[in-house]
């Protein structure tokens, strides 16, 4: 791929230096605006098993916001960064924002056939030449709320199928939810995608939907829940009101944000 207009694909630079200094960035705005960063239990094991794995890689995200690729640099930052992750976006968008190539973003049209031809090839042709490579990837193409029924375009199926051998796949979701602070906090579930008993395009669309829809509904309910020990935190999660009241509170010996107490079932209903 040259990367010109011509080819129907706009080809990512690679710059790890960049990104690296990108994700940084990102790692620490995110800190700023939110509360927390909260990993749900079980979710570590799978990046770690993940960041070993020493085949193709691909993972599938949510895309419920504009923080979506933010928070997927922080976590290849903290957990994967000898992955070398590369993603597609919208050419549009990509003209507009061309530093993201410098991300490792490609650019494809997702509306057109041939383009997403390009994209299968240019991702198969990336996996040959470094094995190690991560792909990420919002299958649902477009902005959805994390809780509506999963509808999977069948780009994600059809790269993993083509991919020469099995490679490793991971569902990722991400809320973005309010619970006793000023601030939100972002709770990420990780979970590994087990490949299909027929390794087709449809087998691994029925896979995919079945992972996808499971870590999305698991991440709902710790969500509803709101107990902070269902998560690992990462990021960030220090009580607090505002900076002036927080110090005052200090001074005299007390802790600052605003606490819940949680109640079970019977003492609610009384």
């Amino acid at each position: 791929m040259s990367g010109t207009d011509d080819d129907g694909l706009i080809s990512e630079i690679r710059s790890p230096r960049f990104r690296r200094f990108f994700a940084g960035y990102a790692g620490r705005l995110i800190s700023r605006r939110f509360h927390g960063v909260r990993l749900l239990r079980g979710s570590r094991t799978v990046m770690e098993s993940l960041a070993s794995a020493r085949t193709p890689a691909i993972a599938l995200f949510t895309h419920a916001s504009w923080w979506d690729p933010l928070a997927g640099l922080m976590l290849w930052n903290r957990f994967l960064p000898d992955r070398d992750v590369f993603l597609p976006m919208e050419r549009d968008q990509l003209q507009r924002f061309k530093f993201f190539r410098r991300l490792g973003t490609f650019g494809i049209d997702p509306d057109d056939p041939v383009s997403l031809e390009l994209m299968r090839d240019h991702v198969l042709h990336r996996f040959a030449d470094r094995p190690e490579s991560l792909l990420g990837l919002t299958p649902q193409g477009r902005f959805t709320d994390p809780r509506t029924p999963i509808r999977l375009r069948p780009g994600a199926a059809a790269i993993a199928a083509a991919v020469p051998g099995t490679p490793t796949v991971v569902t990722v979701a991400i809320e973005y939810v309010f619970w006793q602070d000023a601030r939100p906090e972002m709770l990420v579930a990780v979970e590994a995608c087990d490949p299909p008993t027929v390794d087709t395009t449809a087998g691994w669309h029925r896979r995919m939907s079945e992972a996808f829809t499971a870590t999305t509904e698991r991440l709902s309910s710790a969500a509803i829940e709101r107990d902070p020990d269902a998560f690992e935190l990462v990021a960030g999660g220090a009580a607090r009101i505002n900076p002036v009241m927080d110090a005052w509170l200090r001074l005299r010996g007390k802790q600052g944000g605003i606490g819940a107490t949680r109640r079970g079932p019977s003492e609610a209903a009384g």
